[in-house]
């Protein structure tokens, strides 16, 4: 069974009734009405063939995101829609082992327009590296990823929206926000996805250990441990991105809360892992050293409180920061006009990984 051994059930609101149905165990599908809305598509392009890796992550990174956007919004209106996904997951799982600091800094420096996608995008990164921290073997790897790319697929503009909405989510946005994951399933059955473990992790990518979570409000060891690894990253990922009504929280202060469990409770060795693979100050953040200057972090360290930084925001060789004067003071909140940005993809054209 999916959930363990607590088979899954559709809630019984009226509205989820008129939404999705059940047909099986753990087996859920989209009301005729919902199907028929979802196949007539959005304004978004449909999806033209996944470009060839850019040199530069910063400049791979947005292309990436439109491509995913597109696909997205026109699950149902696609042939071929879960076989893109698996091409990109692919695709995306190689370019992360290439250079992961790369695209870690990516999901941190370049500017984005639609939530749902660009959060996805950083999802699955995190996934790439997490799967291999936990040495998923290659099919739960490339699963895992899918997941990740597609856990949001049932609310795609809800997501978008809430993003850019500084104020308190009305019913229908709380009723669709809490049935998403099953929503999501849903739409991947309905495209031919047959693989479980795929459905499995979306439908409790929102479940809590304390019980809190949704839709099935499932507690403890009846959450599967890649579906909670999952809710992990796709938690990490929201903390990191800015919305409207609040910046992005610094990476210190996001992973702190993660480990401790001070706003809800998370297996601790994962958490361990992803501040390993994440560094308490990711590529792409900014920090004040000891001595007063202002750095950009460029590669994860050994140490994961010491990364290896730019200083003073310009192309320099890279310092350590495990000794003074280097020292790591404080993270920082700072932006960088594209421009900018831009000459800093030096450290991250083609970089080939350092094994740790």
């Amino acid at each position: 069974m999916i959930g363990g051994d607590m088979p899954l059930t559709l809630p019984s609101s009226l509205f989820v009734t008129h939404r999705l149905s059940q047909v099986g165990e753990n087996e859920f599908r989209l009301s005729k009405s919902l199907r028929d809305a979802l196949q007539r598509g959005a304004q978004t392009p449909l999806p033209a063939a996944l470009t060839a890796a850019q040199s530069s992550p910063l400049q791979d990174l947005p292309r990436l995101v439109e491509h995913l956007d597109s696909i997205l919004h026109h699950f149902l209106r696609l042939d071929h829609a879960v076989a893109m996904i698996e091409d990109m997951a692919k695709a995306v799982s190689e370019r992360v082992r290439s250079n992961s600091d790369g695209y870690l800094a990516a999901t941190l420096l370049v500017p984005h327009r639609d939530y749902t996608a660009r959060h996805a995008l950083h999802c699955a990164i995190m996934a790439v590296r997490m799967s291999d921290a936990q040495q998923l073997d290659h099919d739960a790897s490339l699963r895992l990823v899918e997941a990740a790319l597609t856990m949001n697929l049932g609310a795609v503009d809800l997501h978008n929206e809430l993003a850019l909405q500084d104020g308190p989510l009305s019913t229908l946005q709380r009723q669709t926000l809490q049935i998403h994951p099953l929503t999501g399933s849903a739409i991947l059955r309905e495209a031919g996805m047959r693989d479980e473990h795929w459905h499995q992790w979306i439908l409790l990518h929102h479940e809590q250990r304390d019980g809190r979570g949704y839709p099935f409000a499932m507690r403890d060891d009846a959450i599967p441990p890649v579906a909670h690894l999952l809710h992990i990253i796709d938690t990490m990922a929201a903390k990191l991105m800015p919305r409207v009504y609040r910046p992005r929280l610094p990476a210190p202060k996001a992973l702190g809360l993660m480990y401790t469990s001070m706003q809800e409770p998370v297996d601790r060795v994962l958490a361990g892992q992803l501040i390993k693979i994440m560094g308490l100050y990711p590529p792409g953040s900014f920090v004040e050293l000891k001595n007063g200057e202002r750095a950009l972090v460029v590669r994860v360290g050994a140490n994961a409180a010491a990364p290896l930084v730019s200083r003073e925001l310009s192309p320099h060789p890279l310092v350590e920061t495990s000794a003074p004067p280097f020292q790591i003071a404080r993270a920082i909140s700072q932006i960088l006009d594209p421009p900018t940005a831009a000459q800093f993809d030096t450290y991250w054209r083609h970089a080939p990984d350092v094994p740790r």
